[in-house]
């Protein structure tokens, strides 16, 4: 698990081409959104190598008014970075399949404990921490059931894009 850093100079330090950095207005439940997708160029994204997104990474907003807001990475956007208000959750695919981890995180009552987490006692603002991460459990079922479920969620997606497409005539 790990999240970024904001780039010195902020939204100025944003370029139009360069590496991905992904930002909490791009973790919405569910899918991931592409508008103002930023992008910083290769010194800023060396200092933040620590934070390099990989194929399967499920991002989750860990601060703010998106905390608790969920999505697996687009396989485009491997080799990106992600800012200080997004986390980077890496599971060991050998016993766990991102989509399973991210259906979890998004469903009604995993919201509501992450979103109970981030507003501990005593906190000036929504934040959910790697300590509250790593103390979280989630159920595991046998890796060819997780199979099954993933192959599900891709069919439903397929005739979800397949609906929107008729209906809006592109």
């Amino acid at each position: 698990m790990g999240s970024g850093a904001t780039p010195r100079g902020g939204k100025t330090a944003y370029k139009a081409e360069g590496v991905p950095l992904v930002r909490s207005m791009n973790v919405h439940n569910g899918r991931f959104v592409w508008k103002d997708l930023a992008c910083i160029d290769d010194e800023q994204a060396a200092k933040l190598e620590g934070v390099t997104l990989m194929k399967g990474d499920v991002l989750l907003n860990i601060t703010g008014a998106s905390v608790a807001r969920s999505c697996l990475l687009p396989d485009e956007l491997a080799g990106g970075r992600v800012n200080q208000h997004v986390s980077i959750v890496r599971v060991d695919q050998k016993r766990m399949l991102p989509v399973l981890l991210n259906t979890v995180l998004i469903s009604d009552s995993y919201q509501r404990l992450l979103l109970n987490g981030s507003r501990a006692a005593g906190a000036t603002r929504e934040a959910i921490t790697k300590e509250d991460l790593k103390r979280m459990t989630v159920p595991l079922p046998p890796l060819e059931l997780q199979q099954e479920f993933a192959d599900f969620v891709a069919q439903v997606d397929k005739s979800q894009f397949i609906i929107h497409q008729d209906l809006h005539g592109f």
